[in-house]
């Protein structure tokens, strides 16, 4: 009878962390392979893109959420951690928006940090995408744009 509670209560316990473990994908994505892109190709991207398990959540939300991003983040090694600081030093602490994606890429040769966050609507949902590009050395705006 013991080895069966035993039995059973490994198999709980088990059940839980992988059901935990499939409930907690990643919130960030970061690639640094030394892609090269034009900014219509860059415009392009959040179509290519999967959306976090987070897309639909309440942006009441979004601050937590984009902690926990930049946290992640910050953990896929020095390059994404950099990036990580600047998100946090550039863009607005207290927004309705999380960054999913990052990349350090070129465009039309220069050197960029690429990100893709999602956001919504003040009292609304994370369901539309913003796409930045930040040139790496300076930290200026080189492009911008939104989507659904």
């Amino acid at each position: 009878m013991r080895l069966l509670r035993t039995t059973i209560s490994a198999l709980l316990v088990a059940a839980a962390c992988t059901a935990l473990a499939a409930c907690s994908a990643p919130s960030a994505t970061f690639i640094d392979e030394g892609a090269t892109y034009t900014l219509e190709e860059v415009g392009r991207l959040p179509d290519e893109l999967a959306r976090p398990e987070y897309e639909g959540r309440a942006t009441a939300e979004a601050a937590q959420i984009r902690r926990d991003a930049l946290v992640e983040l910050r953990a896929e090694g020095p390059v994404a951690a950099e990036l990580a600081e600047f998100i946090t030093r550039s863009l607005p602490t207290q927004t309705r928006a999380v960054p999913y994606y990052g990349e350090a890429a070129l465009v039309d040769g220069a050197p960029v940090w690429i990100v893709v966050e999602l956001w919504g609507a003040e009292d609304g949902t994370l369901d539309r995408t913003r796409t930045w590009v930040f040139d790496r050395t300076t930290g200026e705006v080189i492009y911008s744009s939104t989507g659904q």
